[in-house]
């Protein structure tokens, strides 16, 4: 979509989909372009939140802010549909760069089980919990970081459980929608402005039709100027 390449990775169970595997989210309803391949709702739910984006964004790519306003909002509606019943954690992934991560936990009626989401930052060897062996994860610096010594010390790991017991994790918070940047989490608009400015934003290099975001529109929404990060060295 978008010229871009969108993937999804979901754990949980999503009642809407299933009693309505053709629902369109959103506020504006348009046509649909992307329809599932199998009957699972983890697929029924990528199509629907790619349908919803597409309705809603035909000129002009949305910026970081814009777009995590606007998946919260879809988010919140599948939610809505059965609170108790819902357990919805996806990774979803936008382009070379940006990752969202989302969680609504909870447990399956009789299991013990608990589905969320966890995550870690870390920048060294580290042992898994469950076995003797320990992995590298410190990133080599890229030549045209701009930051060098941030992306090579940060790494992050997302995962239904802690995977290791020598570091600490992070369980999303219910409902809690997260960006991830050179191993990072981001959530605020200040953040997610900067990770634009920085060149992690949208950008399908010409290979669709509709442009990249507003930026200084979308900043003059949130109540930001260019200058307010000039003190970051954006």
């Amino acid at each position: 979509m978008w010229g871009l390449n969108w993937a999804f990775c979901h754990n949980g169970q999503v009642p809407l989909m299933e009693d309505e595997p053709d629902r369109f989210l959103g506020d504006v309803e348009g046509e649909r372009f992307y329809f599932p391949v199998g009957n699972t709702d983890s697929e029924a739910l990528f199509c629907a939140l790619l349908n919803a984006l597409r309705a809603k964004f035909t000129d002009n790519m949305p910026s970081l802010p814009i777009l995590y306003d606007s998946l919260s909002k879809l988010c919140q509606e599948v939610v809505d549909y059965d609170r108790k019943g819902t357990i919805l954690n996806f990774l979803l992934t936008c382009g070379p760069h940006v990752l969202w991560v989302y969680s609504w936990p909870g447990s399956r009626p009789g299991s013990d089980v608990w589905n969320g989401l966890h995550y870690t930052v870390r920048s060294n060897s580290t042992s898994l919990s469950d076995d003797d062996y320990s992995f590298d994860v410190s990133m080599p610096a890229m030549e045209n970081d701009k930051d060098k010594e941030e992306s090579s010390n940060s790494c992050c790991i997302v995962a239904t459980k802690p995977l290791t017991t020598d570091e600490e994790w992070i369980e999303l918070s219910p409902g809690e929608l997260i960006l991830f940047d050179n191993g990072l989490p981001h959530v605020s608009p200040s953040e997610l402005f900067k990770v634009e400015l920085g060149g992690h934003g949208l950008d399908n290099e010409g290979r669709a039709v509709i442009q990249r975001a507003r930026l200084e529109e979308d900043m003059r929404q949130y109540q930001f100027q260019p200058e307010f990060f000039a003190a970051g060295g954006i």
